[in-house]
Formats: structure tokens, C-alpha cells, sequence
């Protein structure tokens, strides 16, 4: 992959220059992405098709990220939720290294382009240490997921965490990297 590649040669000895980072293993990087698709709701208004709604969720994240997701089950019960103890919540997976940087590069080139009314990520997308938190409604804005099998369709939210000391590091990471930041 071309981000993969040029991540190592380029854009560390670019955020190294930028930041006047003299140790290269000091300059930020992705650390871990999570993805993620809650179907706690759909689950609860038809419990009857509960195996079929987590297999077309199972089946689109590992479509996704090419990773085999985790089933999340709720820890206690909740009255006003309709949720009971042991019910599936989520579906989650966690990318690091080679599978992370692959995501984000599918993720800025195919993804993010065409996306519904999205103008790019704002100070909401970021939390206090600069690290993303951004949530999709449609999944099938990855070429992947565009498929007979699936008859739901799920949002989705992606969590990418960097290794940077400070927001400001960080944020430079995402803006280098490629991702369309609002100022």
C-alpha cells in the first residue's frame, strides 16, 4: 500500500522536521484504530432476526478492516434501553501497525470521499489529547460493503489513537497524514 510505504519514508521525516523532533522514534504515529458497529437497537426491536443482524454486521466489518470483529454483549440490564444482561451490544474491532495504516489510507481515498454531508472533521472529532472519534451513519460508503448478502444497514464509528505528547503533535499527525481537518 502507498500509505504504508510512504509513511516510513516521507511523512516521519516531514513531522520530524516540522515538530524539531530530534529522535525519529519520538515523532507520533497511529497507535491503535477502533471500529466499531453498535447493534444493541436493532437487536432489541427484532430479537427474532438477532443471529442474521449480527452475521451482516460480523460479515461488513470484517469486509472493512479485514479482521475478524468481537461480539460485545451487555454487562448489566437497562429498563429504559430495552437492554437485558448477556443481550449483543457491538461489534468491535482493533487495528494496529500494518492492518491500521492500511484502514486509513481505504478509509481517506474511498470512504470519507463519499460520504454524505461530510466537510471535514471539526474540534467535536477530537478529544483532549488530539485523538479521533468519528461516527458514520451509512457503512456502505466503503466499496467492500456494497453487497446482495447484506439486508441491514449500519453506521459505524471509528476511534484512532496517536502516540503524540500533545494535541498539537497529534493533530499534525492527522493534517499530514491526509485527513481533511476544518480550521
Amino acid at each position: 500500500m502507498a500509505l504504508r510505504e510512504s509513511f516510513y519514508k516521507e511523512i516521519i521525516p516531514k513531522l520530524k522536521e516540522e515538530l524539531k523532533i530530534e529522535n525519529e522514534l519520538r515523532v507520533p504515529r497511529p497507535i491503535k484504530g477502533i471500529v466499531q458497529i453498535g447493534i444493541g437497537k436493532m437487536v432489541a426491536n427484532s430479537p427474532e432476526n438477532k443471529e442474521k443482524i449480527i452475521e451482516d454486521a460480523s460479515y461488513v466489518l470484517s469486509m472493512i478492516t479485514g479482521q475478524k470483529p468481537k461480539l460485545i454483549l451487555a454487562k448489566k440490564s437497562v429498563a429504559g434501553f430495552k437492554l437485558r444482561k448477556g443481550m449483543p451490544v457491538a461489534l468491535l474491532v482493533t487495528l494496529r501497525k500494518k492492518r491500521l495504516l492500511d484502514f486509513i489510507e481505504r478509509f481517506l481515498t474511498y470512504a470519507l470521499p463519499r460520504a454524505k454531508d461530510f466537510k471535514g472533521l471539526t474540534s467535536k472529532n477530537f478529544d483532549a489529547k488530539g485523538n479521533i472519534n468519528l461516527g458514520l451513519k451509512e457503512v456502505n460508503i466503503f466499496p467492500e460493503t456494497i453487497s446482495d448478502k447484506i439486508k441491514y444497514s449500519f453506521g459505524f464509528e471509528v476511534n484512532l489513537v496517536a502516540s503524540g505528547k500533545t494535541k498539537e503533535e497529534n493533530l499534525k499527525l492527522w493534517e499530514v497524514l491526509g485527513f481533511p481537518i476544518k480550521k
